[in-house]
């Protein structure tokens, strides 16, 4: 089993997990993932069994992430 957590901390951390989160409620091929939240930290765990899944999966997890903060950043201006 492979494994990749991604962490982000962000002041508006709730709205970007909020935002992520139902993501991980969809299937994604040959993984598991979960999203927490602890304060102003955002993780992202990803398990895979074969390292293609888990690649396609961080590419994923991270543009979501990536367009998540740009979002709340660009409406908190």
């Amino acid at each position: 089993m492979h494994t990749a957590e991604i962490q982000i901390e962000h002041p508006k951390a709730e709205i970007i997990e909020s935002t992520i989160r139902p993501e991980s409620k969809e299937e994604f091929p040959r993984t598991s993932i979960s999203v927490s939240r602890q304060d102003d930290k955002v993780t992202i765990t990803i398990r895979s069994n074969d390292t293609n899944g888990l690649r396609a999966a961080i590419n994923s997890y991270l543009r979501w992430m990536d367009m998540a903060i740009k979002i709340v950043d660009r409406i908190g201006d």
